[in-house]
């Protein structure tokens, strides 16, 4: 049989072949593995509708009625129109992705969501077995030791969860089927193309989210209520009735699931839509909870979980609303490096780039806002009385008006792209500060409510919202400071500077002590400390103030000469502003006299000051 031979002397002929068109085996539509996801997000969007829709019915109908007849308390008006304005938020927000064409995002937030969800369906099946046991407050408050009976309401009720849990199945198999389509993962920096959303966005922002992630598994096995009255009776989640404990354990390891596997996408779309689902499920979970507790009335209140899951829902929806932007912002600052650098026009002159100057001018926006806020409020009534009824004076307020004055004047340069990147530590730090500040004062509010014809007034109201500005400047100045970083050359080694960090955690621990003992003590009152349990705002407060200012005196070591200095600095700030406190606020006491806080604060602060000095005489890195 001849050997077949071939002539290659076109191809040897020719540096490159020519083009040919490969005809597609199937015709448009025809294939069975036609990626896009389109259909089952439809799907999915279906059945998040029909969750929302029973959302709105279930409490219309009742979800109990007693056998005997005898009354069942109604949840407060208030907190069921937050029970039910979340799957309907849930279902506008996905509508308006998948319309918007971003589908994954839609898929991925039901997808989150839903896998919340289960745990919610499988601990209102409590509702059908033992209905008095269930605690769901934000419907109904049991009066008696009645048995009580599920109606039509609960089984709508059950249907809904069921519904959000379908929707995220269905979200989840959009998910997938995205998976298989061109540009998914999309990255205009090539290198990004395949990293996981993790790498991404950065370790800041990545570590946020694990922790919030950790924080809500933590909240679901703690108990959302507290209680003194007989008929609702509150148990640890691990001895409460079976579908209570497992699905309470199932919100919270979904809640944690769903943040390891958003980090683990390759599309930060994905894992912005199942961290902010993943949020709002564990609100609707912890969130109504809080705000059923606070609202129910008296001997029932809100316990460790509802504060802690309501705390990491607002931390992943915050977090995964970022998820997005951040790494579609860095994407564009790696390959506008990347470029620089094979041009060979990196600068040095530290300036910040466009990205940084606009997380700067967020950062600032926010802190100016707080601070007013804060300002504000210190002038408005804190509490509201009665027609007769003396008002009580918070002299908190004096300290919080100090510290928003403080705020704006740190912010305010955030503004300017001059003196961003130096103002930046000072903010960075310092809202620590007002925050605890502001606890002085909310912890007075507590303790004033508890009067009969007291409730909280419009300045209460407006340092509240101050103290949420604070902790989203807080934020947006880790953000910038990492931006900054991005704009910076780190290819050399980092080393830690050990004159700057012995003597600023010396200062700092020494602060840290200050802010745990009383700063005065009188016959009838002492002020906030560690030694007095339970802990209240102030205290907790000040203790956060603590962690931050010891983090910042570590940071500080590594930082660059002048942020490091600046870092400390606000530190001592912060320290002198809590120092305040002592002779603006001790006419609350009877006799009052300098505590044992005074002296190690005092001298903290100095020794702050002498390491912030330290730094300034560094190189700059």
């Amino acid at each position: 049989m001849p050997t077949p031979t071939f002539d290659d002397s076109s191809a040897r002929g020719s540096e490159r072949a020519e083009p040919q068109r490969i005809e597609p085996l199937d015709g448009p539509g025809d294939r069975a593995d036609d990626p896009s996801p389109t259909s089952r997000v439809a799907v999915a969007l279906v059945f998040a509708l029909i969750a929302a829709a029973a959302a709105v019915a279930a409490p219309l109908v009742g979800v109990v009625r007693s056998v005997d007849g005898s009354p069942v308390g109604s949840g407060a008006a208030s907190v069921a129109v937050v029970a039910v304005a979340l799957p309907i938020l849930v279902a506008v927000a996905a509508a308006v992705g998948a319309a918007t064409r971003r589908i994954e995002f839609a898929a991925a937030l039901l997808a989150g969501y839903g896998a919340v969800a289960l745990g919610i369906t499988l601990l209102d099946i409590a509702l059908l077995s033992d209905p008095i046991d269930a605690n769901r407050l934000e419907l109904f408050r049991p009066l008696s030791a009645a048995m009580l009976d599920s109606t039509t309401g609960a089984q709508i009720l059950l249907v809904g969860h069921a519904a959000s849990v379908l929707a995220g199945v269905a979200g989840w198999s959009a998910v997938h089927r995205a998976g298989l389509g061109d540009g998914y993962g999309h990255s205009v920096y090539s290198e990004h193309v395949g990293r996981a959303s993790a790498g991404r966005v950065g370790s800041l922002l990545g570590a946020l989210l694990g922790v919030f992630g950790v924080l809500a598994a933590v909240a679901a096995f703690s108990s959302l209520y507290r209680s003194e009255d007989p008929v609702v009776i509150v148990t640890a989640v691990v001895e409460s009735p079976v579908f209570v404990a497992v699905g309470s354990g199932v919100v919270g390891v979904a809640a944690l699931v769903v943040v390891a596997s958003a980090l683990a996408s390759l599309s930060p779309l994905v894992a912005s839509g199942a961290s902010v689902g993943a949020g709002l499920g564990v609100l609707g979970f912890a969130g109504v909870g809080l705000l059923a507790g606070l609202s129910t009335g008296a001997r029932v209140s809100a316990g460790p979980g509802a504060y802690l899951g309501t705390a990491a829902g607002i931390g992943l929806l915050v977090c995964g609303a970022a998820l997005a932007p951040v790494a579609a912002a860095r994407d564009r600052r790696a390959l506008q490096r990347a470029q620089e650098r094979e041009a060979g026009a990196r600068s040095a002159r530290g300036v910040a780039g466009p990205g940084a100057t606009r997380w700067h001018a967020a950062a600032g926006s926010a802190g100016v806002l707080a601070g007013a806020l804060f300002v504000v409020g210190s002038l408005l009534p804190i509490l509201e009385t009665d027609s007769g009824t003396a008002v009580p004076q918070i002299l908190a307020t004096r300290v919080v008006l100090v510290a928003g004055f403080v705020m704006i004047l740190g912010s305010v340069p955030l503004m300017f792209s001059e003196f961003a990147s130096a103002a930046r530590p000072f903010v960075a730090l310092f809202w620590l500060g007002a925050v605890s500040a502001a606890a002085s004062v909310l912890q007075s509010v507590v303790l004033a409510e508890d009067v009969d014809g007291v409730g909280t007034g419009i300045g209460a109201l407006a340092i509240i919202a101050g103290v949420v500005a604070a902790a989203v400047t807080g934020l947006l100045a880790l953000f910038a400071g990492s931006a900054e970083r991005d704009d910076v050359d780190t290819s050399a080694d980092v080393s830690t500077d050990g004159v700057v960090l012995g003597v600023g955690l010396l200062g700092a621990a020494l602060l840290a002590i200050g802010l745990a003992l009383p700063l005065y003590r009188g016959s009838d009152v002492t002020a906030a400390t560690v030694t007095e349990f339970p802990w209240g705002w102030d205290t907790w407060g000040q203790m956060v103030l603590a962690v931050g200012i010891v983090v910042a005196a570590l940071v500080a070591a590594r930082a660059r000469a002048a942020r490091g200095s600046v870092l400390l600095a606000a530190a001592a700030v912060a320290g002198i502003v809590h120092l305040a406190s002592w002779p603006l606020t001790s006419a609350r006491a009877t006799d009052p006299v300098m505590g044992p806080a005074v002296l190690p604060l005092v001298v903290g602060i100095v020794v702050l000051g002498v390491a912030a000095a330290l730094s300034a005489r560094r190189a700059d890195r």
